[in-house]
C-alpha cells in the first residue's frame, strides 16, 4: 500500500513515516487559535481521544482502528496486522536490535530509516552497513 500526501508529492509504503510527514505539515500550517495560542482540535476520532487540525491525519489515523491485529507479541500487548510487524516489533524492541550510524550517535530499528538519515542528516547517498 501507497501512502500518498494531499499537500505536497510526498510517498512512502511505511505508515509511521507517512503519519509523521503528515504531522510535520500540521505543525507548519496556520490553525485557529485561541486566545492563549493552543490550536483549537478541528477534527475527533469517534473511538479514541485522538485530535487534530487536518481532516488527512485524522483519516490516516482511523485506518489504525479500522485493522485487525491478529498477530500478538507472548511478551507485551503489541498487536500487528501484519506478521513481518510483529518479528519487526519483536527485534527491536525485547531483543533491543539497532542500526547505528558510523558519523554520529543516531541509531534506528530500521535500515530504511538509517539510510534516510545517512541521506538527509550526512548528505550520503551511501547504502549504510
Amino acid at each position: 500500500m501507497h501512502y500518498l500526501c494531499t499537500d505536497c508529492n510526498y510517498q512512502t509504503v511505511n505508515k509511521k513515516c507517512y503519519f509523521h510527514h503528515l504531522q510535520m505539515h500540521e505543525e507548519n500550517s496556520t490553525v485557529e487559535k485561541t486566545s492563549n495560542d493552543l490550536p483549537i482540535p478541528k477534527h475527533t476520532c469517534l473511538l479514541c481521544d485522538y485530535q487534530t487540525n487536518k481532516k488527512q491525519l485524522l483519516k490516516a489515523h482511523e485506518l489504525l482502528h479500522s485493522t485487525v491485529k491478529e498477530w500478538k507479541c507472548t511478551q507485551c500487548n503489541y498487536m500487528s496486522a501484519r506478521e513481518s510487524n510483529l518479528k519487526r516489533h519483536i527485534k527491536s524492541i525485547h531483543e533491543n536490535l539497532r542500526y547505528r550510524c558510523d558519523l554520529c550517535s543516531y541509531s534506528t530499528t530500521r535500515t530504511s530509516y538509517l539510510k534516510a538519515h545517512m541521506k538527509f542528516v550526512h548528505k550520503c547517498n551511501e547504502n549504510p552497513k
